[in-house]
């Protein structure tokens, strides 16, 4: 079967949410899949349409990535041999659920240093064999995925608000979105001290006059960190609405919004991210 072809929901609905004192809307891109869901595949799709058959891949990712089992899953779905470079010399196939359901899916994971990981990045990800899929799947192809999340959207809204990682969904989204849009983009870093990311997300929003909000105190320690009262405020939360959040992306919105007064119709990206 075809990249194209894959078993996914889009585009994905938007659903009202009933929080008070604010229009309150969510875009569940979790719904997407229920692996390769969210920003993963909108990020996947023109990757996987690139290769050729049984072409081999390299990726990258931390213990805590989503695009780790988003890209193991896609790989052994589409026929391709693929193998995770993880950040952190002491873990193995079993230190996670995610970690465990990559190996089951056939990726190969090979454990690096983090300082040695840092270089790979600095480097641009050089010094391995196959088609190379950048930690968290950026690349000119995922720009263009994650672009059709504005597109998507029948009416503009006041306010935008999305989790960031790597800052390639929002950076998609800003490519799509016309000069001078009245929309304020939210940015909630899940990353503690994503000075890069930052750095080139402001960069696209002042190219477009578009107003944008970077949050960086809503990391709860830093990528892959959360606290006891996060993760009870998610289960709230999915107990009130049906929506899972996973801790380390989309629980951290809802804790901005929930302390945040926006005014005017809101819509949360629910970015996806698989519970393991």
């Amino acid at each position: 079967m075809k990249s194209d072809q894959f078993p996914f929901m889009l585009p994905s609905p938007l659903e009202k949410l009933n929080f008070e004192g604010c229009d309150l809307w969510i875009k569940r891109d979790d719904l997407i899949h229920p692996v390769v869901s969210g920003n993963k595949w909108r990020k996947l799709q023109g990757f996987f349409q690139m290769l050729g058959t049984k072409e081999p891949i390299t990726t990258f990712g931390g213990a805590f990535s989503n695009h780790l089992p988003a890209a193991a899953f896609a790989a052994k779905y589409f026929g391709h041999p693929i193998m995770g470079v993880v950040r952190g010399e002491e873990l193995d196939a079993t230190s996670n659920g995610l970690l465990a359901y990559c190996h089951s899916q056939g990726m190969i994971l090979e454990f690096i240093s983090r300082s040695a990981y840092r270089s790979l990045r600095k480097q641009g990800w050089i010094g391995y064999e196959g088609r190379l899929l950048p930690e968290g799947g950026a690349g000119l192809h995922a720009l263009e995925g994650c672009g059709e999340i504005w597109k998507e959207l029948v009416h503009d809204p006041d306010h935008l608000v999305l989790a960031s990682g790597t800052g390639t969904t929002v950076l998609g989204i800003l490519a799509a979105m016309p000069y001078l849009c009245k929309t304020r983009i939210h940015v909630i870093s899940a990353v503690k001290g994503a000075l890069k990311e930052r750095a080139k997300v402001e960069q696209q929003a002042s190219l477009k006059q578009i107003v944008l909000h970077w949050e960086d105190e809503v990391h709860f320690g830093g990528f892959g960190k959360w606290s006891p009262a996060l993760i009870e405020n998610a289960e709230m939360f999915e107990q009130a609405t049906g929506i899972p959040l996973e801790p380390n992306y989309n629980a951290k919105v809802w804790a901005y919004l929930q302390r945040t007064n926006l005014e005017g119709k809101v819509v949360w990206i629910h970015t996806g991210g698989v519970r393991f």
